[in-house]
């Protein structure tokens, strides 16, 4: 098989668009088409259908997800094994949100290098969901997210937190005045987002929906709008005056997670790494720019 074939269905499976996965993969729309006509041909199924220029998966594409990501990483794994430097004889691979990369995990990683300079990393982006199925099918050591799961099969741990405020780029406005500017909706988990639904008395539909922090924070500052953000994030822009907290929006604290497959933290040689990152002083941070 292909590794580029699998590759490129699960990129058409995310973005349920050819053009934006050519886009994303660097490739030609017509390469893409090609690829996955392939692949259909090699596996005698259809696994995308196209109605009204919506891009569908077929109950055999659905079923072929676990399998294409299972291989590629088992491809993926091979390669690192095989081709690590002998010196590097630790491997971990820890996932997170965008969120949490943004502006929480970006400082572990230099420092789990100098705590284990034999160590070989891989990192991962992607929605809490996918990096819960990565850690259950071994794809993934560690993963960061908000929303603890309660499956058996996982542990977690709290490593830190965010202190979420709500602001805009113009001053004295009221949470009630936000409907009036735009609320730009940040995912900051499941527990958090239902709190945002809440917040106004008539359902209002967000101007932009991202989970993506820096997107809002440009959005909010460059146009218009209230966001939740980090404070840590926010922090200069409200020093400088372009940006203001909105008066009557509570402030939140959200929880971050460590989850990691049962018993994994006993282990050899996972072990140390995960106790490490629970015992390290995380702090929120400015992206690097």
């Amino acid at each position: 098989m292909n590794t580029d074939l699998l590759r490129t269905f699960l990129e058409v499976a995310k973005t349920r668009h050819f053009g934006h996965a050519a886009e994303n993969l660097y490739l030609t729309q017509s390469a893409v088409s090609s690829r996955i006509k392939q692949l259909e041909d090699t596996m005698g199924v259809k696994v995308f259908t196209r109605q009204r220029n919506n891009i569908l998966l077929t109950p055999a594409g659905e079923r072929l997800i676990s399998h294409a990501e299972n291989l590629l990483a088992i491809w993926q794994l091979a390669v690192q094994e095989v081709g690590a430097p002998k010196q590097q004889n630790l491997q971990l691979s820890i996932g997170g949100t965008s969120n949490l990369w943004d502006t929480f995990l970006q400082s572990v990683l230099p420092k789990l290098a100098f705590e284990f300079p034999n160590l070989y990393m891989r990192t991962e982006i992607n929605q809490s969901q996918h990096l819960i199925r990565s850690l259950l099918g071994g794809r993934l050591d560690i993963a960061v997210v908000f929303d603890a799961p309660t499956n058996i099969d996982l542990e977690s741990k709290k490593i830190g937190h965010l202190e979420l405020i709500m602001v805009c780029n113009v001053a004295s406005i009221q949470l009630s005045d936000v409907p009036r500017i735009g609320h730009v909706f940040v995912d900051w988990g499941t527990a958090f987002n239902l709190q945002q639904a809440r917040l106004f008395t008539e359902p209002v539909a967000p101007v932009l929906h991202t989970a993506q922090s820096h997107i809002a924070l440009e959005f909010v500052l460059s146009h218009q709008g209230a966001a939740y953000l980090p404070r840590a994030l926010v922090q200069p822009h409200l020093e400088q005056g372009h940006l203001y907290q909105v008066e009557g929006a509570f402030e939140m604290r959200q929880d971050v997670h460590m989850v990691y497959a049962k018993d994994a933290d006993k282990t050899m040689p996972l072990g140390p790494a995960i106790r490490f990152i629970e015992e390290l002083d995380i702090k929120p941070e400015l992206p690097i720019s």
